[in-house]
């Protein structure tokens, strides 16, 4: 009878065991998915704020020296800015695609050709001007448009 118990014993030490090892597996399996839906939610809340200082220009009336300034803030990013004026239209930093959002080559203008009043690129300081963001197939802002009110 005492090893019958005793074989019961370790019977029941075994299974509780198992029972222990497989809820342990169960629960790491449960964290690496939960903390791979968090690292995923925390790449997308990055990109969304990486790219607020660019959407906060769609559909937003500012005026050219807002204009200006964002083309010196973004003069060393890969986007770029079309700035359409009642003489002209001029991209800056790059040139793109407004329609598909695909960035082109390089633009030769700079935001110091945008305030010589002298120049056909002159954008007017107290001009009024609506944002526009564009974006490329995969959602990533490659263009900001503002046209002359």
């Amino acid at each position: 009878m005492e090893n019958s118990l005793k074989g019961l014993v370790l019977a029941a030490g075994i299974i509780i065991t198992c029972l222990i090892v497989g809820l342990g597996f169960y629960i790491a399996r449960e964290a690496k998915d939960t903390a791979a839906g968090g690292v995923g939610q925390i790449n997308k809340l990055n990109s969304e704020f990486a790219d607020t200082s660019k959407s906060m220009y769609e559909g937003t009336e500012v005026s050219g020296s807002e204009v200006v300034n964002a083309i010196r803030r973004f003069q060393n990013e890969t986007v770029g800015l079309q700035v359409v004026t009642n003489k002209t239209s001029s991209f800056y930093t790059y040139n793109f695609n407004p329609a598909t959002g695909e960035l082109g080559t390089s633009s030769a203008l700079t935001f110091k050709s945008a305030q010589n009043e002298l120049n056909n690129n002159y954008i007017n300081p107290n001009g009024r001007f609506e944002g526009d963001v564009v974006r490329d197939k995969n959602g990533t802002i490659t263009g900001l448009m503002f046209t002359q009110k």
